[in-house]
């Protein structure tokens, strides 16, 4: 698995075979409104932002087969019950936004449209024009498949507007796609629209006892009621944008990934706090604070009922991390403060912000996020060359995206495009995997204990 941009993402030459997506029969209104994500979404497109995902993979082009390729994806959109939603505005009532649901089956893939011969750069205009004009959640069926066919191997190409996937979901899509292909049913999936139903009806119930909530304003409190920001500059000042530039790199090899989880359980250490507090370290060291806060985006598939499932499973929890010490103390010290933080993803960020919102301050458009994936409990990734993809947009501070897959462990770092942000971000990342080889290398005394 690789994560990218649009920019950087490298497409070939050769044919471009393209399929749009129709309904074949008239949506109902759905109970079950906007999730806080998909609102948040909204809200942005109606400003005239834009929003969207795509994943590639490759098949072998001497088995390639065009109808087989149309009818998967077909039942792989008709399938994810999300995927046959779209939402409605009225502009007369800015807070109303209706989901409208069309039937299983309802939605058609269309005869292919090829163009035989296209070169590299009217492959990538073509599919640009097709995922920035074909991916919107106010259009039905607004979905994009497209393949560029080369001689030894095809790549397919699957996009969809943000409101209806997660980087979970992409992978799932993925997988579907494939299995279709070759015949096979999809798996079983929960709906994601039961599943926000569930989740608005016990919000409905909660008690509402407060603790949770407190929790988050104490984190507020401790950043000085500051939404996080990345602590060092990056060449932008506050209110400012750059367009936005990634950094991939790979933090730890396989073998290495094996050795350091295998270092971290024996000392009761968690893999991905170990990550976090490498992070914090390198900070640090750049000249960065002791304490860092961010903020966790946190699956919400707790089931296996949802393993299977697309749609924006989606929660956010805050943090500090501490680099007061050294690396032993900070992973341990991660493992802690990750287990308290987990459970304030419960609280949505409506209520944070209407507890709150008169004393928090906000410098930046985009937050300080960490988040972190394993693709390994998907089991057709690994030999299909798979590329998560995101729009490229602007950015106004640095956020960190950790994977682990067959390979081992990467990051993928998005910040602003100036030359200061450039020079922070090499020297951040270049640290922190020296931090994390270091400590993989060293013999020294044992990592104190924590729970997890």
């Amino acid at each position: 698995m690789k994560l990218t941009t649009f920019d950087n993402l490298d497409i070939a030459g050769g044919a471009l075979h393209r399929w749009t997506v129709s309904t074949t029969s008239a949506a109902v209104p759905h109970p079950t409104g906007p999730s806080e994500n998909e609102r948040f979404h909204l809200d942005a497109v109606r400003d005239g932002g834009l929003g969207w995902l795509a994943i590639t993979f490759d098949i072998d082009s001497a088995t390639l087969d065009l109808a087989h390729l149309r009818a998967a994806f077909a039942a792989v959109v008709n399938h994810h019950e999300v995927l046959r939603a779209h939402f409605a505005l009225d502009p007369s009532e800015p807070d109303s936004i209706r989901r409208l649901l069309h039937p299983a089956g309802s939605l058609e893939v269309s005869d292919v449209e090829s163009v035989d011969h296209s070169t590299a750069g009217d492959n990538r205009a073509a599919l640009s024009a097709a995922i920035i004009d074909g991916c919107t959640a106010l259009t039905p069926g607004s979905h994009v498949l497209a393949a560029i066919e080369g001689r030894t191997t095809t790549t397919v190409i699957c996009g969809f507007d943000h409101c209806y996937v997660d980087a979970h979901s992409l992978a799932v899509i993925a997988e579907d796609v494939l299995s279709a292909y070759e015949g096979q049913a999809p798996r079983s999936a929960g709906s994601f629209l039961d599943h926000q139903a569930a989740a608005a009806e016990r919000a409905r119930q909660s008690t509402g006892d407060g603790t949770l909530v407190e929790k988050w304003g104490e984190f507020l409190a401790s950043t000085g009621w500051t939404v996080p920001e990345f602590p060092i500059d990056l060449g932008v000042a506050p209110g400012q944008f750059a367009p936005a530039r990634i950094h991939v790199d790979t933090v730890l090899t396989a073998d290495q990934a094996h050795r350091f989880s295998a270092l971290c359980a024996s000392r009761s250490i968690r893999f991905y706090p170990a990550l976090l507090a490498a992070l914090a370290v390198a900070t640090r060291d750049l000249g960065g604070p002791d304490r860092l806060p961010l903020v966790l985006p946190v699956h919400t598939r707790r089931s296996d009922l949802w393993s299977r499932s697309v749609g924006w499973f989606v929660a956010n929890a805050p943090m500090v991390l501490d680099a007061t010490g050294d690396i032993d103390a900070a992973m341990a010290s991660a493992t802690t403060r990750l287990s308290a933080a987990l459970p304030l993803a419960e609280v949505d960020l409506t209520t944070v912000y209407g507890t709150f919102g008169s004393r928090m301050i906000k410098p930046r458009h985009d937050v300080f996020m960490v988040s972190y994936m394993d693709y390994r409990r998907f089991d057709r990734l690994a030999h299909h060359n798979v590329h998560h993809v995101s729009s490229d947009g602007r950015a106004d501070t640095l956020q960190v995206w950790f994977w682990r897959d067959e390979n081992g462990v990467h990051l993928r770092t998005r910040y602003p495009d100036t030359g200061t942000a450039a020079a922070v971000v090499k020297g951040l990342v270049d640290d922190m995997i020296a931090v994390v080889a270091e400590r993989l290398a060293a013999t020294g005394p044992r990592i104190p204990a924590t729970t997890h």
